[in-house]
């Protein structure tokens, strides 16, 4: 039987729910950023005629149907060269899943899954989203009823260790309780080098709440790795321009309104190819892990599944086939691109690189590291080096 979800517990987190949405709506679309906001989502059509549609919608499912589904589908025509999936198989309209994503764009990530279960008839997940990127009421109440709940993040320790214990509570109450799909990334934070691997912070968090033997509870949560892949992204001269402070100052400084500006790069900038696989369930793997493990063994092995899963289904791009033969001076992949893509593939890199302060050939190291590092992860998987 399922445990029952108790809602009032989690006010300051959880999604607004159905009776919630009118009200909440009406408050959004008082607000003088709703016509910026609409003006561009739905550029050329009637503010009044989209305000209507938006009043006239009772549900949350009924808003991410009508309005969420269509601006996704829209952003993927306008910037994207195509949008493909695999491994639905792995789901169904039936099951409860803990989805677990490498993360490399702020929002899409997760609106990428969403829309993909979505369109094959599965109600969508509720998503884990920092409250670093909600820095305003209004971005905040958005993504509320777009299903997002908060983690609360740069809190004192003693706050974040509570507020972690919460987070895995509400994450519990929702698999368990309402019996919802969650999305959670696998980090803290994008992969701004390419490299995805899960953070074993993360695990421990999801443990806080755990009803059972550890083991036995990781076996439960129906784990459901999740692997996108985008062709170009959007944001890496921001995150180059990271790991070079990083690389030779020790650290980067985010600029105000950072978060927001990434999250408008990735949204409307070029992503080329775009892919989502859904790996397997991992309550098998984990369920025959050894009894005897200590904690930390246990999350080091579970972290290691869900990496090898979110790596091995990762689709490899031209670019990312590219930036690896670049670099290491090799042949492996000229049978993937042309003399002509390669070509335009250093261009842009050169381009990018002009616009910004620091070392040239360092910088050009970077982004050939960032694109070329699936392919290193995936050769490092398959035991070839």
């Amino acid at each position: 039987m399922k445990n029952k979800c108790d809602e009032s517990m989690y006010e300051d987190i959880r999604p607004y729910r159905d009776h919630e949405f009118p009200v909440v709506m009406e408050k959004l679309l008082s607000s003088p950023l709703a016509n910026v906001l609409l003006s561009s989502v739905f550029p050329g059509m009637s503010l009044d005629l989209v305000k209507n549609e938006l009043r006239s919608i009772k549900t949350i499912n009924e808003f991410q149907g009508k309005i969420i589904y269509k601006v996704i589908a829209n952003i993927l025509d306008r910037t994207s060269a195509g949008f493909t999936t695999s491994g639905l198989e792995n789901v169904n309209a039936k099951g409860t899943y803990l989805f677990i994503s490498n993360h490399r764009d702020i929002l899409l990530d997760p609106s990428l899954l969403n829309y993909t279960i979505y369109g094959h008839g599965l109600e969508t997940a509720e998503i884990a989203i920092g409250d670093n990127l909600m820095q305003t009421l209004w971005v905040k109440d958005l993504a509320r009823l777009n299903k997002s709940f908060i983690v609360k993040r740069n809190l004192p320790v003693r706050e974040l260790v509570v507020a972690s214990r919460h987070l895995s509570c509400y994450i519990h109450d929702t698999l368990f309780g309402k019996s919802h799909s969650v999305w959670i990334a696998q980090r803290e934070g994008r992969a701004k080098d390419g490299n995805d691997r899960t953070q074993h912070g993360l695990l421990n968090m999801l443990g806080l709440a755990s009803d059972c033997e550890l083991k036995d509870y990781f076996a439960k949560m129906n784990i459901i790795p999740v692997s996108v892949s985008y062709e170009y992204d959007p944001c890496d001269v921001d995150k180059a321009r990271s790991l070079y402070a990083i690389k030779f100052f020790g650290g980067y400084t985010k600029e105000k309104n950072e978060d927001n500006l990434a999250m408008k790069k990735g949204i409307q900038g070029y992503k080329g190819k775009i892919h989502l696989h859904l790996g397997q369930s991992l309550n098998d793997k984990i369920a025959r892990l050894p009894d005897n493990l200590h904690k930390n063994e246990l999350i080091g092995y579970i972290a290691g599944l869900i990496d090898n899963e979110i790596i091995g289904n990762y689709k490899l791009h031209k670019t990312n086939r590219i930036a690896w033969d670049i670099l290491n001076h090799s042949a492996d992949n000229v049978e993937y691109y042309t003399t002509e893509e390669r070509a335009i593939f250093i261009s842009e890199i050169e381009k990018k690189v002009a616009s910004m302060a620091g070392e040239v050939d360092e910088l050009k190291t970077i982004f050939l590291e960032m694109y070329a590092r699936p392919y290193q992860n995936k050769i490092e998987l398959s035991g070839k080096i």
